[in-house]
C-alpha cells in the first residue's frame, strides 16, 4: 500500500514544517501570441504540476484566456504568488518564447512583438517579484521556493535573474532554473528530465531533498542552467514521496524491475501483503522463476515445524542458488503473499509436508556489506528491544542484546543470508549467530558458502571455517541440479524474449546445462543472451558457445566490456562499486557519480549515465538500503575481484592482449606521465592501502607491492590519459560561480604555467611537480 504523500510546509502546527497539503504549483503558461508562433504551454504546464503532484504538488492553473495573458496579467499573477495569505513554499514555472543576446535576456508575453526588446519581461522584473515572494517567505524556517523558466533564451534569463538576486539581500531556499539556450527550444524538456530525475529514486528512498534532485535535474537538461547552492537550497526540508513498497528492499537490480512491474497490477489490498519481508525478491530471485529444490525445500520446512530452538545451515558453493532457495522458503511462510501468487499463477500449491509454518520468521537480515555493530542493532529493532544502549563498544552491545533476547519470553526465529559476504563473517558466525541460537526460545536459519576461502571460480576447498565456526548440528547442502537449471533458463529466456524460437531457446538451455554450472553462472548467461539476441540464431552459435565457456568471472568481464562500448562512464561507475567493498554507494548528491569520476582522471559521470548503466547491468549490481536512502553495490564478490584482482584471461578471453587492457574507460590510448590520483591521507588505514590508495601506473612494476606499515598489498595503478573531445550532449563539469572571484587555487603553477587547481587536484599528469608533490606526501 502506498504511503500519503507529505512534505514539509509552514502551514503545520507540529513544529517540524510538514503539512499534508502540499504546496502549489502555481503556472504561467503563454501559447497564444499576436507576433509568435503558438505553443503547447499549458499541456507542458499541465504535465509539470502532474509529475510535481506525487511529491505533495497542488496544480494552481491559470484560468485566464490565452489571448489575455498580457504584460498586466502576468504581472497581476506573479503579485498574487510573491504575497500569499501566510508564508509557504511553492513551485513557479513559466512556459513560453523567450530571447536572449550577450546584453540581455528577455520573456514574451501576449502582446510582445517580434523583437522582444522593448516589450519584453526582464530578468529584473522577475528578481523583484522574487526579492518580494522571500520576504513573504523568511518568517518561515521551512518553506522553499523553486523558479522553472522554459523558453528559448532561458538559461541566459536565469542566469541574470540570480545575477540580480545575489546583488541584493540573497534569498534563502532557493532554486532557479533556466531550460533552454541561446537557439530554439523544445517545451516539454523540462517535464522529460523532472521525470527521469524521479523515476531515478527507488522504493528505499523515502524523502527526496530538493538539492539532490536539483543535481538530478541538471543532469538530464540538455541545455540550461541551474542556481541552487548559491541560494542555500540545502536548508529545505525533504520531501516525501510515495512507494509502491512501503520499507527497503535489497535486491538485483533486474529482480526491482519486474517486481516494480508485478507490484503495479496489483490492487493496494493485494500489494498491501508484498512487503519486501515476504516475497524473496531481497534473496536474489522472483519467486516465479524458482524451479527445483524440492527436497532441500522439505528438509526446511520440517526443521523449522520441529526444532524450538538451535541453528540451521543452508550451505553450497558460491552461486549454487541458496539465497532463492531461503526466498522461496520465505514466499511460502506467508500465507497471503502465497495464495496471491498461487491465485495468479506464479507459483504452484506446495504439499502441507513441504511447506514452513505460516509467518514463521520474525526477522530477515540480509548480511551483503553488513558489519557486527549493524547486525545488533537490527536484531535489536527486529526485536523489539528498546533502544541500544550507548557503550561505544561491539562487545559490549552484543552482550546487551544477547541479554535481552534471552529474557524474551515469545520464540524468535531468526533468518539471515549472505553470511559469507559480510564485513566480518567469522566474527559474527562465532561472536553472535551461534550464541544466539543457544538462546531458550531462538532459532537461527542461515545461508552462507561453508568457507570464506570459497568463490563461484576457485577450486573445490574441503575448509569449512564458517559451518565450523556456526558450530550448528544441522547442515543443508544445496548440490548442483542440472534439469532444475536448465528450466529455469527456458524460463527467462521465454519471458524476456517473447518472440525467439522456442527450439533456439531450449538449445541454449541443454548448452548452458552441459556445462555443470550453478544458478549464478546461468542467469548471468542468460543476461548477456538477452542483452545479444543474435546468439540464439544460427549465424552467433560459434560465439554462444565461445560466451558459454567462460566463467564465472570472465562474463561479467564480457559485460564490463559491452558495457564500455556503449558508454565511457559504465566501467569507472562499476570500478567505484568495487572499490566500496560490498559497503554500497548512494547516487544522492552524485557520491556514486564523483567516485567514478575520481577514476577516470575527473571526467564526471553524469546522473544519467548511471540510469543507462542501472538499465544495462542490471543483474550485476544490487540495490539496498542504508539510512532511508538507496545505495548500490556489485551483486556479487567475484565481480569485486575482476576490479580488484585483474586476471590475464579475463583480457585474453576478450580478444585483447593483458597489456592493451589498461581499463582506460574508453578514452584514446596514451603514453602519459604517472600520477597519483587518490588524496593522500595522512592517517594510515591499511584498507586504504588495499583499496588502491598507493599505486603505481601498469606495467612498471608487478602489482602488489607491500605498504611499509601494514604488509598490504596494493592492486596496480591503472593510468588513464587525459580527457579527449566529448559528445556535444556530454555533460561537462559545473560552470563557475557567477561573478565569482579568482581564488588563490586559479594562480598559474609557477613550474609549468599551468592552473594550479589542476596540478593540485591530479588531473594534469602533464604536470610534474604534481607527481613528485604526490610521492611525498603518499610515502608512509
Amino acid at each position: 500500500m502506498t504511503e500519503n504523500t507529505t512534505v514539509y510546509d509552514v502551514t503545520s502546527s507540529n513544529g517540524d514544517g510538514r503539512d499534508s497539503t502540499g504546496f502549489p504549483v502555481v503556472c504561467l503558461p503563454i501559447g497564444r501570441y499576436r507576433h509568435h508562433a503558438p505553443l503547447d504551454a499549458d499541456e507542458s504546464a499541465a504535465r509539470v504540476a502532474e509529475l510535481l503532484a506525487e511529491l505533495g504538488g497542488r496544480a494552481d492553473p491559470w484560468l485566464l484566456p490565452d489571448t489575455a495573458r498580457n504584460r498586466s496579467a502576468v504581472e497581476e499573477r506573479l503579485e498574487q504568488w510573491a504575497g500569499p495569505p501566510t508564508p509557504r513554499s511553492s513551485v513557479l514555472y513559466w512556459a513560453g518564447h523567450g530571447e536572449a543576446a550577450p546584453d540581455g535576456a528577455w520573456l514574451a508575453v501576449h502582446e510582445t512583438p517580434a523583437s522582444m526588446r522593448t516589450r519584453g519581461l526582464l530578468p529584473e522584473s522577475l528578481a523583484a517579484f522574487i526579492d518580494a515572494e522571500w520576504s513573504r517567505r523568511i518568517a518561515d524556517p521551512y518553506a522553499w521556493t523553486v523558479v522553472v523558466i522554459e523558453a528559448c533564451g532561458a538559461e541566459r534569463f536565469a542566469d541574470l535573474v540570480a545575477v540580480r538576486l545575489l546583488s541584493g539581500d540573497k534569498p534563502r531556499r532557493l532554486a532557479i532554473v533556466g531550460v533552454g539556450g541561446y537557439g530554439a527550444g523544445h517545451l516539454g524538456e523540462f517535464a522529460d528530465a523532472l521525470s527521469g530525475a524521479l523515476a531515478s529514486y527507488t522504493d528505499n528512498d523515502e524523502t527526496i531533498r530538493l538539492a539532490d534532485l536539483m543535481l538530478r535535474l541538471h543532469d538530464r537538461m540538455q541545455v540550461g542552467s541551474i542556481h541552487a547552492d548559491a541560494f542555500d537550497l540545502h536548508l529545505a526540508p525533504p520531501l516525501s514521496r510515495p512507494r509502491l513498497l512501503p520499507y527497503g528492499i535489497t535486491t538485483p537490480l533486474d529482480v526491482y524491475a519486474e517486481l516494480q512491474a508485478f507490484l503495479a497490477g496489483l490492487t493496494p489490498d493485494e500489494r498491501s501483503h508484498f512487503i519486501p519481508k515476504a516475497q524473496g525478491a531481497e534473496q536474489g530471485e522472483l519467486a516465479w522463476y524458482f524451479v527445483g529444490r524440492d527436497r532441500e525445500r522439505a528438509e526446511i520446512a520440517r526443521w523449522l515445524r520441529a526444532e524450538s530452538t538451535g541453528m540451521l545451515v543452508v550451505t553450497g558453493r558460491a552461486g549454487a542458488g541458496k539465497s532463492a532457495l531461503l526466498g522461496n522458503v520465505l514466499v511460502h511462510a506467508h500465507p497471503d503473499l502465497r495464495e496471491l501468487l498461487v491465485r495468479s499463477g506464479h507459483v504452484r500449491e506446495l504439499p502441507d509436508g513441504e511447506r514452513p509454518p505460516d509467518r514463521v520468521f520474525d526477522a530477515v537480515i540480509h548480511l551483503t556489506g553488513a558489519s557486527m555493530s549493524e547486525l545488533v542493532g537490527r536484531l535489536a529493532q527486529a526485536a523489539e528491544l528498546g533502544e541500544r544502549p550507548a557503550t561505544g563498544s561491539t562487545a559490549q552491545d552484543i552482550e546487551w542484546l544477547l541479554d535481552r533476547l534471552g529474557k524474551r519470553a515469545k520464540p524468535f526465529t531468526l533468518l539471515v543470508d549472505a553470511l559469507d559476504e559480510a564485513q566480518e563473517p567469522l566474527d559474527i558466525a562465532g561472536s553472535l549467530l551461534s550464541r544466539v541460537a543457544k538462546l531458550p526460545h531462538a532459532r537461527v536459519v542461515v545461508g552462507t558458502r561453508a568457507s570464506t576461502k570459497e568463490g563461484p571460480d576457485q577450486p573445490e576447498t574441503d575448509d569449512r571455517n564458517l559451518v565450523d565456526a556456526l558450530g550448528a548440528a544441522h547442515v543443508i547442502v544445496v548440490p548442483r541440479d542440472p534439469d532444475a537449471l536448465g528450466e529455469y533458463v527456458r524460463l527467462r529466456l521465454t519471458h524476456a524474449l517473447p518472440t525467439a524460437d522456442p527450439a533456439s531457446i531450449d538449445a541454449a538451455a541443454r548448452q548452458i546445462q552441459a556445462y555443470d554450472r550453478h544458478f549464478l553462472y546461468a542467469r548471468l548467461a542468460v543476461h548477456e543472451i538477452v542483452a545479444n539476441p543474435q546468439l540464439l540464431t544460427p549465424e552467433g552459435g560459434d560465439a554462444l558457445i565461445g560466451l558459454l565457456r567462460r566463467d564465472h568471472r570472465a562474463l561479467f568481464a564480457a559485460a564490463v566490456d559491452r558495457l564500455a562500448r556503449r558508454s565511457a562512464a559504465a566501467e569507472p561507475l562499476l570500478e567505484a562499486l568495487a572499490l566500496a567493498r560490498g559497503r554500497g554507494l548512494p547516487r544522492a548528491d552524485r557520491i556514486w557519480a564523483i567516485a567514478a569520476g575520481a577514476l577516470s582522471d575527473g571526467v564526471p559521470a553524469t546522473d544519467l549515465d548511471i540510469d543507462q548503466l542501472l538499465e544495462a547491468a542490471a543483474p550485476y549490481v544490487m540495490l539496498d538500503s542504508e539510512h532511508q536512502q538507496s545505495v548500490y553495490r556489485l551483486a556479487h564478490r567475484t565481480f569485486q575481484e575482476h576490479f580488484l584482482n585483474p586476471r590475464q584471461e579475463d583480457a585474453i578471453s576478450l580478444g585483447a592482449p593483458p597489456q592493451d587492457r589498461s581499463r582506460s574507460h574508453g578514452r584514446r590510448d596514451r603514453d602519459p606521465e604517472p600520477v597519483h590520483r587518490t588524496p593522500p591521507r595522512r592517517t594510515h588505514r591499511r584498507s586504504r592501502c588495499l583499496a588502491g590508495t598507493r599505486r603505481r601506473p601498469a606495467g612498471t612494476r608487478s602489482p602488489g607491492t607491500p605498504c611499509r606499515r601494514c604488509g598490504g598489498a596494493a592492486p596496480r595503478l591503472r593510468t588513464h590519459p587525459p580527457p579527449g573531445p566529448r559528445h556535444r550532449h556530454a555533460r561537462g563539469p559545473r560552470p563557475a560561480r557567477i561573478g565569482g572571484p579568482e581564488g588563490p587555487g586559479d594562480r598559474p603553477c609557477p613550474d609549468h604555467g599551468t592552473l594550479r587547481r589542476r596540478c593540485a587536484g591530479g588531473r594534469n599528469p602533464a604536470c610534474r611537480c604534481n607527481l613528485e608533490r604526490a610521492v611525498d606526501q603518499a610515502a608512509p
